[in-house]
């Protein structure tokens, strides 16, 4: 795991409530991929963004978020829903 190569996957409850960990996840994953200040928060608002879309509870009890970094992109997979935020180049 380097902070180009990685993946890790979060079962997150189908409840809006629950959006802000998926937020505070983005946080994280842009932080150790080394993303810069402003493509970071760009990735950590629509990662949140996605988030209170798909949680909004149907009939399953969670949805998969897998956050990647590879091929020179950070990407959350959530739910239907895949957002992604070019690597730093440094």
């Amino acid at each position: 795991m380097t902070p180009s190569e990685f993946s890790f996957k979060l079962s997150v409850p189908n409840d809006p409530q629950m959006a802000s960990i998926v937020g505070d996840m983005a946080r994280h994953a842009a932080e150790y991929a080394k993303l810069e200040d402003g493509a970071a928060k760009s990735f950590c608002d629509r990662a949140l963004a996605a988030a209170g879309k798909m949680l909004k509870g149907d009939d399953t009890n969670t949805t998969l978020a897998v956050f990647t970094a590879a091929d020179g992109a950070l990407t959350l997979t959530l739910g239907t829903e895949t957002i992604s935020e070019l690597l730093s180049s440094s």
